[in-house]
C-alpha cells in the first residue's frame, strides 16, 4: 500500500485482547529458522513485509491482506529458565502481537461492534500451535487430543 496515508500501527503496548503466547520446548534458533521459513513464503509472493528483525529474538512484518486490509505481527522468542523434569530440551516463550490496520479493517471493527480483531487471533493461535508442533517435532495434534 505504498504511497497512500494509511495509518501504520505504532509501538503501543500490548494488550491480552492482541497478544498470544505459547512455550514451546525447542530452543530458539530452531523457532526462528522455522518461522523464517513460513515468513518467506508471503515474502517471496509480496503479501509480506518484513520490518525488522533481530534473530533469534524479535520480528516485526506487515502482511497485506487485501486492499486496504494489512496486519502488522509482531514475534518475540525468550528463553525460559530450565526446569529439571525438561531433561536437555530447554523452552522458549513465543508471543505475538497482532495489530490489523487500514480502511478496510476500520470499517469491518465498526460493523462488528469491535470485534474484527477474532478472526486475526484465532489464525495466529492455530499459527503458534502450528509452529510448536513442527519445532517439537510432532505432527500435529494426536488422536487422544482432538
Amino acid at each position: 500500500m505504498s504511497g497512500s496515508n494509511v495509518r501504520v500501527p505504532d509501538d503501543a503496548p500490548a494488550s491480552p485482547k492482541n497478544e498470544r503466547a505459547f512455550a514451546i520446548s525447542a530452543d530458539p534458533d530452531r523457532i526462528w529458522r522455522l518461522l523464517l521459513d513460513e515468513v518467506r513464503l508471503g515474502v517471496e509472493s509480496g503479501r509480506a513485509e518484513i520490518i525488522r528483525q533481530e534473530a533469534p529474538r524479535a520480528l516485526l512484518l506487515d502482511v497485506r491482506l487485501g486492499p486496504g486490509l494489512s496486519v502488522r505481527y509482531e514475534y518475540s522468542l525468550t528463553s525460559l529458565p530450565r526446569r529439571a523434569a525438561q531433561g536437555d530440551r530447554g523452552e522458549t516463550e513465543v508471543a505475538v502481537r497482532v495489530t490489523p490496520y487500514g480502511l478496510r479493517h476500520a470499517l469491518a471493527n465498526v460493523l462488528t461492534f469491535g470485534r474484527a480483531l477474532t478472526p486475526h487471533m484465532l489464525g495466529v493461535t492455530q499459527g503458534l500451535a502450528n509452529l510448536k508442533a513442527a519445532a517439537e517435532g510432532h505432527d500435529g495434534p494426536s488422536a487422544d487430543n482432538r
